[in-house]
C-alpha cells in the first residue's frame, strides 16, 4: 500500500500555496448527525454546499463520511483539485489545532482522532481544524463584517458556546476552552446538564432545553397548540416552540421569555469580562430576528439600564445577528485556511 503521507509531503513541498494560484478552500461543518460541506473561495461565496449524514459508528467510519462530503463538494463547486489550498473543519468538542488532533467529541464518540494526518494522507492538501464556535467566530471576522472589531460570539443552538477574538485573533485560554459560557451554572441546583453540572446555561436555554421546558409544561396542565404534536410523538423539539411561538402561543412564548432572559444575562456577563466592541449571535437559534431575539434585546436593554458599566462597553446596536446565517459553518471552516 503507497505511504500516502509521503505522497502527501511531497505535494505540499512541490506547489507554492498562494491564494492567487489556489483561490478555494473546502470547509466542512461536522456535527453529530449531519455533515456539511462546501467549496469556498476568498471572498467568502460558497460555490458548492453538500449535506450527509454522520456516521458515528466508529472513527473510521466517521472520518469516511467527511472525506465522502469532501470529494461531493470539490465536484459539486465546479473547481479543480489544483485550485484548492486546504481543508478547513469546524468540529465539536476539544480540540488540538497545532496537532491536528481531535482530543474528545462527545457528539462524534471520538477520543484522541488524529483527524490532520488522516485527511492530509486521504487528499494531499493541507487540513486545519478548530472547534465549532471557534471557526464560527473566525469565519464571522474573516467574512461577516467583524474585522477590526474586538468580538464576542456567542452560538446558540443544541449546545451553548462563546468564542472572543481579540486584536484579530482567537482566544483560546490555557486549555482552549475560554468562553464556555454555556457550561457556567446560571442556577445552583438547576436542570441537569450534559456535562453533569446542575444549572448551567446549556441546560436552561440550548435547544433540547427549551424542548423540555415546553413539555413540563404541557405535564402541569398549561394549555398550547403544541399538546397535539406532544400526545402524538412523545416529545417535542425546538423548531416546534419556535413555530408555536410566531403563532404567538402563550406557552411557547413564556418558555422563550425565560429562555432569554438568562441569555441576555450571559450577554452582560460576557460583555463585563472581556469589553468587546460588538457580541453576534449565531447558530441555529439566532439565525432570524424573532421571539427569541427580541426577548434578549429586551433584556439587554434592562442591563444596560441597570449597569453604567456595561453602558460603557455596549449599546443596543451593538448586538447583531451574524451575517454568515446558514452559512456560517463552512465559512468558518474556510476560514481556517483563508486566514
Amino acid at each position: 500500500m503507497p505511504d500516502r503521507r509521503s505522497e502527501s509531503r511531497t505535494h505540499m513541498q512541490s506547489d507554492v500555496l498562494t491564494t492567487r494560484e489556489r483561490p478555494f478552500a473546502v470547509g466542512v461543518d461536522v456535527g453529530g448527525t449531519k455533515i456539511v460541506a462546501g467549496v469556498v473561495d476568498v471572498n467568502g461565496q460558497v460555490h458548492s454546499r453538500i449535506k450527509l449524514p454522520t456516521d458515528t459508528s466508529k472513527p473510521e467510519m466517521t472520518l469516511r463520511s467527511i472525506a465522502n462530503a469532501i470529494e461531493q463538494a470539490i465536484q459539486a463547486g465546479g473547481a479543480s483539485p489544483s485550485a484548492i489550498q486546504g481543508i478547513g473543519l469546524g468540529i465539536p468538542g476539544q480540540v488540538d489545532p497545532q496537532r491536528g488532533i481531535c482530543l474528545l467529541s462527545v457528539n462524534l464518540n471520538w477520543h484522541n482522532v488524529a483527524v490532520k494526518d488522516w485527511l492530509e494522507q486521504r487528499f494531499g492538501l493541507s487540513c486545519a481544524l478548530e472547534n465549532d464556535v471557534s471557526a464560527g467566530a473566525l469565519g464571522e471576522y474573516r467574512y461577516g463584517g467583524a474585522a477590526n472589531a474586538d468580538m464576542v460570539y456567542l452560538s446558540l443552538g443544541t449546545g451553548i458556546a462563546a468564542r472572543v477574538i481579540h486584536e484579530g485573533r482567537l482566544y483560546r485560554g490555557s486549555h482552549g476552552l475560554a468562553g464556555e459560557i454555556g457550561h457556567t451554572i446560571f442556577v445552583p441546583g438547576g436542570p441537569r446538564c450534559s456535562c453533569g453540572g446542575l444549572g448551567c446555561l446549556e441546560a436552561l436555554a440550548g435547544g433540547p432545553a427549551l424542548a423540555r421546558n415546553a413539555e413540563t409544561r404541557l405535564q402541569s396542565g398549561q394549555t398550547s397548540c403544541l399538546q397535539e404534536t406532544f400526545v402524538r410523538q412523545g416529545r417535542l423539539s425546538a423548531e416546534q416552540v419556535f413555530e408555536a411561538a410566531r403563532l404567538e402561543d402563550a406557552l411557547a412564548l413564556q418558555v422563550l421569555e425565560e429562555a432569554g432572559m438568562h441569555l441576555a444575562y450571559a450577554i452582560n456577563v460576557l460583555a463585563m469580562t472581556f469589553d468587546p466592541q460588538e457580541v453576534v449571535l449565531g447558530g441555529g437559534l439566532a439565525l432570524e430576528e424573532g421571539p427569541l431575539t427580541e426577548v434578549i434585546r429586551r433584556g439587554l436593554h434592562y442591563w444596560l439600564e441597570q449597569t453604567p458599566i456595561l453602558r460603557e462597553i455596549l449599546t443596543p446596536e451593538s448586538l447583531r445577528l451574524s451575517a454568515l446565517q446558514r452559512d456560517a459553518g463552512i465559512l468558518g471552516a474556510a476560514a481556517l485556511i483563508h486566514i
